[in-house]
């Protein structure tokens, strides 16, 4: 129950410094102080009580301190997601105060609640640099660019001589397949645009001119399916995409641009049609399946009765899954000297995207990140997490991978529902202010800097599709799906939501992701309608992304500034990034700035005033002090040239509807 009355004069704020030093996450053995406000008086005595798995418990007595209750501990020495209450005495006996319903805010309850949450990370733990001060541009290989010669045609023709049914649209412009085309009357991806390295390489000026440092490709390797998470032999590209020397010259024009190729690792499953596997017999291989235990591969895969029997993934026959803890797989992928991550590193991918990461043992992903670092120490370990990363519970265990020594980063798809929910009107700027506060406290800030945040992927329907139906495609069959209509009115009024979808994307810290085609306005329900061939759409917004990813690259506030977030109205939301000392987050050097961005989603103006010195928004004291020392006064939209001014702090903005602005402030 919770105790109402005495709620305003007993609080706790995590995201404010007076009440958590330092601010979010910590590092192992970091000091660390917490602490409560006792307006009153009405505390006798005080008890911070901290708890994690597997029973975790340690308790320390607080002092009163200048109307707070408080205790300055050491963080632990072991990496883990925490949490924590404050167990009271008052005259009228025990209180707890805790988060109420998994909330930010302390609530007084009568019997212990759900704790606020601590995260403790490995001490030293750092990720590259240039990775934090990009911006991503995703692409599905197979449907961005052809290139002018023949590259793909000969491909297909390979999977065809090796027994393999392939389809190859000769019209760039047809529908993706969707229907059932197996046997078992299931869809299978077979169908081939013909996207090239080539193709890619031809594209990279236009690439470019969007702002982009990183671009992810989805699976590249010799596979059977268009998608190519069906891995065939881990060491070649398949051909239709075009040769290893095709590759490895993209990777040399792409960082002769300033940009850096990161490739996706699928290391759970195999393909069942493999080098490893050979269900079908197309390899000369001593494929598990063919050749049983006489097989150097045998030992990967859970046979449960051999050859038809064995574990594969989410019950797929072509997707066998292998075990991350055999020796040989282990040496062949991740340790040997030759392995597969150290191979493409060698041939110019600057990192690893690695799928289903939740699904890889902890131990696994700390050898993949061990190796990447061995082989190239600025390259970047991605993992694919649909979930909050810290506390995020699977396999009988809460994971570690986001603690400093599995992953370097994560994808972000947490933003990506909390800022669709807002655009589609399901919430209000409250809880999208709320939810990117609780990101910036509770992951480590080398991770948090490092988020893969995006709108849309080749695993969830586009952007502009949720926003301008608001639909759950979840909720569609393929059939329904493939027969939407998406009307002029409705792209256009996902076009105006997107726009500031994407300002708040560019704005917030971490890697925004455009995923190919986003740009230009295209449309796609779930896989296979959210993997067509790139186009432009009825309303593109090219220019606004390119106007963005320019902002991005020039002003290193909005690279690895501090951060502060604000919801002056519950259709507005604000983001501030600031550097200030020549120094940014990291320590590294920096251009001074302060940037504001704003965006109104209603269908009228709104006048407010947004407090850029509130203490619980993201912003540490020292950060908040370095901030009012620049005496802002006035500021200018880099996007529409509109001015705004600034007295002690606050912003008056009149922001037109359904409109982002972002604010250069001096």
């Amino acid at each position: 129950m919770i105790i109402s009355e005495l709620t305003p004069f007993i609080t706790h704020d995590p995201a404010r410094e007076r009440f958590h030093s330092p601010l979010g996450a910590v590092e192992t053995r970091a000091p660390l102080r917490l602490a409560f406000s006792d307006a009153r008086s009405d505390v006798r005595s005080a008890e911070l009580v901290v708890e994690g798995d597997n029973g975790f418990e340690q308790r320390w007595e607080m002092a009163p301190d200048g109307g707070d209750w408080a205790v300055s501990i050491a963080a632990p020495d072991t990496p883990a997601a925490l949490w924590y209450n404050f167990r009271l005495t008052l005259e009228s006996g025990e209180l707890w105060l805790s988060a109420a319903y998994g909330g930010r805010f302390g609530q007084l309850m009568s019997t212990k609640g759900e704790g606020f949450r601590l995260t403790v990370y490995e001490r030293g733990f750092a990720t590259p640099e240039w990775f934090r001060r990009s911006v991503m541009y995703q692409i599905f290989p197979d449907r961005f660019a052809r290139d002018a010669g023949d590259t793909a045609r000969q491909g297909v023709e390979r999977h065809r001589a090796m027994g393999r049914t392939v389809k190859y649209h000769e019209d760039w412009s047809e529908s993706v397949d969707w229907q059932p085309n197996s046997t078992d009357g299931f869809y299978f991806p077979l169908d081939f645009f013909g996207g090239t390295f080539k193709g890619i390489e031809e594209k990279l000026d236009y690439i470019a001119s969007l702002g982009i440092g990183v671009i992810y490709l989805n699976p590249i390797v010799e596979a059977r399916s268009n998608h190519r998470y069906d891995a065939g032999d881990y060491m070649q590209p398949d051909q239709i995409l075009g040769s290893l020397e095709d590759f490895e010259r993209l990777c040399g024009s792409a960082r002769a641009r300033g940009i850096r190729i990161m490739l996706d690792g699928v290391f759970s499953h195999t393909g069942a049609d493999s080098v490893y596997f050979n269900r079908d017999g197309r390899y000369e291989s001593a494929g598990a399946y063919n050749a049983g235990k006489s097989s150097p591969y045998y030992s990967w895969y859970d046979f449960r009765k051999w050859p038809d029997e064995y574990r594969c993934w989410w019950n797929f026959p072509d997707l066998p899954e292998v075990n991350e803890h055999d020796p040989g797989w282990e040496k062949l992928v991740i340790t040997g000297e030759d392995s597969v991550v150290k191979t493409w590193l060698r041939r110019g991918a600057e990192g690893w995207r690695l799928d289903v990461a939740d699904e890889l043992p902890d131990d696994t992903l700390a050898k993949i990140r061990a190796a990447v670092k061995a082989e190239k120490p600025e390259a970047v370990v991605l993992g694919e997490v649909w979930e909050d990363a810290i506390t995020k519970f699977s396999y009988g265990a809460r994971r570690k991978y986001a603690l400093g020594n599995a992953l370097d980063t994560v994808m972000n798809y947490p933003f990506r529902s909390a800022v669709l929910d807002f655009f589609c009107f399901r919430t209000n700027s409250w809880a999208l202010k709320g939810f990117l506060i609780s990101q910036r406290i509770h992951y480590p800030l080398p991770m948090y800097y490092a988020l893969m945040n995006l709108l849309s992927s080749h695993d969830v329907e586009r952007a502009r599709t949720a926003l301008a139906t608001r639909l759950d495609a979840r909720s569609m069959t393929r059939e329904q799906q493939a027969r939407f209509i998406i009307s002029d009115s409705q792209d256009a009024r996902g076009a105006a939501m997107q726009k500031l979808a994407a300002a708040v994307q560019f704005a917030v810290p971490g890697v925004p992701s455009v995923y190919y085609g986003d740009e230009t306005g295209m449309n796609g329900m779930l896989d296979p309608f959210n993997r067509a061939p790139f186009t432009e759409g009825r309303h593109p917004l090219t220019d606004w992304y390119r106007a963005l990813g320019e902002a991005h690259v020039k002003y290193d506030a909005l690279k690895c500034g501090s951060a502060a977030f604000f919801a002056p109205h519950p259709d507005v939301l604000c983001i501030l990034r600031c550097v200030a000392g020549g120094r940014d987050c990291f320590g590294s050097e920096a251009s001074d700035g302060v940037l504001l961005c704003a965006v109104n989603r209603s269908n009228s103006a709104v006048e407010t005033v947004c407090d850029l010195w509130l203490d619980n928004a993201g912003l540490t004291a020292a950060e908040l002090r370095a901030l009012a020392d620049m005496n802002l006064t006035h500021g200018e939209c880099l996007l529409c040239g509109e001015s705004v001014e600034v007295e002690n702090g606050l912003v008056r903005l009149n922001i037109p509807a359904e409109s982002a602005r972002l604010y250069v402030l001096k």
